[in-house]
């Protein structure tokens, strides 16, 4: 609860400076989302709103480059009796024509409609949302450092490396992509694993996405861009975006932690107390067994509350104690720290006769034992 709380409070802010000049009278892309299922938009105006394709303009203009592609695509001669091979005629099509280089940091269709360029996050996406078009299903497979596209009604599973114009049905090539991933491994870890090992290794603690799950990779690259640019802020708003999409992504582990920890650290130094509170109870509502963010949401929020005292704030205060009640963290004595708390406002309302102040602090007293 507290993780959802926060996310409407922090997110918010990023979905309007992105989204509110395209939506016109359309719901938002995050109030779509937020079953974990997109219903008004589709997943390639998605893809470009989460590309960074905010303006109403642009957006319609990168629809028709898409449009137009499709439209390219239909005219090839597939065989209906062949849908791998006509899955590879696309695969084949993209790298000759659109996936030309590939670049790390070319994680948004943007990048491949603007300048040819991609990673495996947007090659994906792009071969995925085609794919689903022609309706032939398909998946992605994540792992903590990479994603590829799965076939799964082509009578057998049919994997797609799709950062190599050799990746098409990679198990038939599996020697020469395992060659391919070496150059992405230390040498000496590649000795250690075994290079007829890499792949499994590679893939050993992946899982199977949806196509809108993967949509949350590019969310959550776009995050690591902003991290590497010092934007902290914005980087923990493409999180939560991304969380919206992908609520279980194993490549964003360690990245995440890391993010909590540094942007609720420079909030706690900032004075920012109910932001950084807000953080580090988001990451440890995400990562329960993590101590230590258990241990930094306790600072924030006791010093909040010494912050909200001063100012008179009750409204925050009684915010941030039902959060901490629904954490379900509070010890005994933390009962008694904040029965406390609780009594001077309990005086404090009391002498200005505010009963219906006074309510809550009794509600808040009963809870925790008067």
């Amino acid at each position: 609860m507290i993780y959802n709380i926060s996310k409407v409070l922090i997110c918010s802010f990023l979905i309007l400076a992105l989204l509110q000049t395209v939506l016109a009278d359309r719901i938002s892309l995050e109030e779509d989302i937020a079953d974990g299922y997109l219903n008004e938009y589709s997943k390639i105006e998605a893809a470009f709103i989460l590309s960074g394709v905010t303006h109403p303009d642009s957006l319609p203009n990168y629809l028709e480059w898409y449009d137009q592609l499709l439209a390219k695509i239909k005219t090839f001669a597939f065989d209906l009796d062949d849908p791998v091979g006509s899955a590879r005629t696309v695969f084949m099509y993209l790298h000759a024509e659109w996936l030309k280089t590939y670049a790390l940091e070319s994680t948004t269709l943007a990048d491949i409609a603007r300048k040819k360029e991609y990673n495996c996050v947007s090659a994906t996406i792009l071969y995925n949302i085609i794919c689903e078009d022609f309706d032939w299903s398909c998946e992605a497979f994540e792992t903590p450092t990479h994603v590829y596209t799965i076939f799964n009604n082509f009578q057998r599973n049919l994997i797609v490396e799709n950062t190599s114009n050799m990746g098409f049905d990679i198990m038939k090539n599996l020697k020469a992509y395992s060659k391919y991933l070496a150059q992405y491994y230390p040498k000496n870890e590649v000795l250690s694993i075994g290079l007829d090992k890499l792949y499994l290794h590679e893939n050993s603690k992946g899982r199977v996405i949806t196509n809108t799950e993967l949509l949350g990779l590019l969310a959550y690259n776009r995050a690591y861009l902003a991290q590497k640019n010092k934007d902290f802020k914005a980087s923990y708003e493409y999180v939560l975006l991304a969380q919206q999409f992908n609520r279980d992504s194993r490549s964003n582990i360690n990245f995440e932690v890391g993010l909590y920890y540094t942007w609720g650290r420079q909030l706690y130094l900032n004075n920012k107390h109910v932001a950084a509170f807000a953080v580090f109870a988001d990451g440890f509502y995400r990562y329960p067994d993590n101590e230590d963010f258990l241990k930094n949401t306790f600072t924030s929020f006791y010093r909040s509350l010494q912050i909200n005292w001063k100012n008179k704030d009750w409204a925050e205060s009684a915010r941030l104690i039902e959060e901490m009640v629904i954490l379900d963290v509070l010890r005994e004595q933390d009962h008694q720290n904040l029965r406390k708390i609780l009594k001077n406002w309990y005086h404090y309302f009391n002498g200005k006769d505010d009963q219906q102040s006074l309510k809550q602090v009794k509600q808040f007293l009963e809870m925790f034992g008067t």
